[in-house]
């Protein structure tokens, strides 16, 4: 199968080449059109070169099937949060990637910052980049990122 992503591309290239020969009765629109057409079929072929190796890199992890259940803790505030594996992924990318955010819940949101503690097993990295190439990772309901708190003038001046 991913020997297709690599054949398609080869062979619209060899068009292009087989169409610059000089003894080829071909116009000039039809050479711009398979030059043009060249960027979008390597694209379309990368695209579902991809596609395919996200499916195999999440059929090779299991614990990207499975619930995860997470403790946060800010402060004394402790909260437990059982996780499908989508808001997993969207909890370990929020994590990984924010400073501040907020994690929406039906108890109303939990905090994540610098000072927060997890405790529990997140799925790796991997597997958040697998579902977001897959178009699976829809974060905006469980997540609002919060803007980055402001120096104050009093720390910027001090030496």
């Amino acid at each position: 199968m991913n020997l297709i992503f690599w054949i398609v591309p080869v062979l619209g290239l060899l068009a292009v080449l087989y169409a610059l020969r000089p003894q080829t009765r071909i116009s000039a629109d039809q050479i711009w059109a398979l030059t043009a057409a060249m960027p979008l079929l390597v694209a379309l072929s990368v695209a579902g070169y991809s596609h395919v190796q996200a499916s195999a890199a999440l059929a090779a992890v299991p614990s990207a099937q499975q619930h995860t259940f997470v403790t946060v803790q800010n402060g004394l505030q402790v909260v437990g949060l059982d996780l499908s594996p989508e808001e997993a992924a969207c909890f370990e990318r929020t994590v990984r990637t924010s400073r501040r955010a907020e994690w929406r819940t039906e108890g109303g949101p939990v905090p994540l910052n610098a000072h927060t503690t997890i405790q529990g097993k997140l799925p790796p990295p991997e597997v958040a980049r697998s579902m977001a190439i897959q178009g699976r990772l829809e974060c905006r309901q469980w997540v609002r990122v919060l803007p980055d708190e402001p120096v104050s003038s009093q720390t910027a001046a001090a030496p």
